[in-house]
């Protein structure tokens, strides 16, 4: 039985379907779909016994009081049956917090150059719908999978060559229920190595009984004056770090490799005043630890979305303005501690962009940081759709 049908479950269904094997759907917000093969939950409560695989969207959350609660170990997600298909291809497995899809498009550009390499998992890209999946994977040589951990909370099957945890920060608090249970659900990357697998992971999260092989990434490299520099060059310091070990003989430039959309974008950029659009960031902790990066004093974080943590952060902003924006500003202001900061509320972005244009030239604002820190789903459809909207505002604010 597929349970959900979002991208992932659409993608297994064609995938069952290709395979010609039996199977149903089930889906908690969907109750009229045409599709033969859909059945409501009180079908779905008859049949649990009968059913021999639950394929689970990973973002489902099944906790004890969840009706597939007692079926756990039947419970697989699309990844699993990639693995059974996989046969020769190198595969690369990341995970992290914030970075992994930089990272995974990083590798991506590198790595396409010299082999044929498909980037799949949470990057948003699926292969299983395909109907010559077989032919397909029998050109490919590297897999590159970007992981959350809502997957690796799930998968049993998964086989790689290569694991990488960029970074760990509190996320994903209302799905884990605890930090300590996020941070293990990261780490179960490393039980899916083969036996000659390579592991890269921040220092702190390598235990040396466990992970005698591991190799540390770098350190953060702080650039006191401008975040995109800070991050793209740690980001890079990962690469360079993995690449020594994947094949030391590929050549590349890493100033060249595109940057994703809304991932630090230095949109606007005069003498006196620079401007991000990290719109991708969702991570309130990342947001907070980006901004105190930079020592500059007039400066200005923008904070919007749904948070994922439910506590308040220990560390501070510090010496900024923080304006928060969309339906969650109580909740926002809640989460964060200010240190030689304020914050102000807007009911939306526009207003807060109305605000920045008259207020920026009279305080003398030099960096503003687009950072949200939250989901996008509140108002957007997506973070790209956030960055977007971002970026028209500043302009036609004309900031």
């Amino acid at each position: 039985m597929i349970y959900g049908y979002g991208v992932s479950g659409k993608s297994i269904e064609q995938y069952l379907i290709n395979k010609k094997y039996n199977f149903k759907i089930y889906d908690d917000l969907i109750f009229n779909n045409k599709n033969k093969n859909f059945i409501n939950y009180n079908k779905v409560i008859k049949s649990l016994t009968s059913i021999d695989y639950f394929i689970v969207s990973p973002s489902i959350k099944i906790n004890k009081s969840h009706f597939l609660y007692k079926f756990k170990k039947k419970i697989i997600i699309d990844l699993d049956f990639l693995s059974l298909e996989i046969k020769n291809q190198k595969i690369i497995g990341i995970t992290g917090t914030e970075g992994k899809s930089t990272i995974c498009s990083y590798l991506h550009q590198i790595l396409s150059k010299y082999y044929n390499t498909a980037l799949i998992g949470n990057f948003g890209n699926t292969i299983l719908e395909k109907k010559d999946l077989s032919n397909f994977l029998s050109k490919t040589e590297i897999i590159i999978i970007e992981l959350s951990s809502y997957q690796l909370d799930k998968i049993q099957n998964l086989k790689l060559d290569y694991a990488i945890i960029t970074n760990i920060y509190n996320d994903h608090i209302k799905y884990h229920s605890t930090l300590k249970k996020y941070i293990d659900a990261k780490l179960k990357i490393y039980s899916f190595l083969i036996k000659e697998g390579v592991f890269f992971a921040p220092k702190s999260y390598i235990d040396k009984k466990k992970h005698p092989k591991a190799i540390a990434i770098p350190n953060l490299t702080i650039n006191k004056k401008d975040p995109k520099k800070s991050i793209n060059f740690n980001n890079k310091k990962l690469i360079r770090v993995f690449m020594k070990k994947f094949d030391r003989k590929i050549n590349y430039n890493d100033k060249l490799l595109k940057e994703l959309p809304y991932r630090n974008q230095l949109v606007i950029s005069r003498q006196n005043l620079k401007i991000y659009n990290d719109s991708k960031c969702t991570n309130l902790e990342n947001a907070i630890i980006k901004t105190n990066l930079l020592k500059n004093k007039n400066k200005i974080l923008i904070l919007g979305g749904i948070p994922k943590v439910s506590k308040p952060l220990p560390m501070p902003v510090k010496n900024t303005l923080v304006l928060i924006f969309g339906g969650y500003t109580e909740k926002i202001s809640n989460l964060i501690i200010l240190k030689n900061s304020k914050y102000i509320l807007f009911n939306v972005l526009d207003d807060l962009i109305e605000f920045i244009s008259i207020s920026i030239k009279k305080h003398n604002y030099e960096i503003i940081l687009f950072s949200p820190g939250g989901e996008s789903f509140d108002h957007y459809k997506n973070y790209a759709d956030r960055g977007c909207h971002f970026n028209q505002l500043l302009k036609s604010h004309k900031i």
